[in-house]
């Protein structure tokens, strides 16, 4: 399918936009893993607040696949021409290769991130388990103390003293 010129530049400029719309939601995306570490590494977690921000997420990272499906639809229809006349894009190829280093490396500081807030939650929750673990046994042990001490009656003792 032969396109105008019109054409072709449309669809260069949403290539850009859709480039620049990522970079901004990535920059969100990251805002919130770091209010996620913060949380993490707070004195007294705050679950729901946890929650919260992976609910957030959700909603980036849907967008991100929906603007990716976008970005992947658009580039198709223009490969070709971008290809065979590369000397007449320039400007605009420049652009994309900018956004797409600065796309990247969001994306991977966001996933060093994501790593080490990952390996920080696991370690707070193995340490909540150990917590829990021994608030139970403590909770056991004086049951098991009351439950043996109720079941002494008062006026018994062990000790007999024959000389009387």
């Amino acid at each position: 399918m032969e396109l105008n010129n019109n054409a072709k530049e449309t669809y260069i400029q949403l290539l850009i936009d859709s480039l620049k719309k990522k970079r901004g939601i990535l920059d969100e995306l990251m805002m919130v893993t770091e209010r996620q570490r913060e949380i993490i590494d707070s004195e007294n977690f705050r679950e729901d607040e946890f929650l919260e921000t992976i609910s957030l997420k959700e909603g980036f990272i849907k967008e991100l696949v929906d603007l990716d499906k976008g970005f992947e639809m658009v580039y198709e229809r223009i490969r070709e021409e971008l290809n065979e006349n590369r000397k007449d894009y320039i400007p605009q190829i420049t652009a994309l290769k900018e956004l797409v280093t600065v796309v990247t490396d969001l994306s991977v500081k966001l996933q060093a991130l994501e790593k080490s807030n990952k390996a920080k939650l696991e370690t707070l929750m193995v340490n909540q388990r150990k917590k829990i673990k021994n608030l139970r046994l403590g909770n056991e042990t004086v049951a098991s103390y009351y439950k043996n001490m109720s079941n002494q009656s008062e006026g018994r003792s062990y000790f007999y003293d024959k000389k009387k």
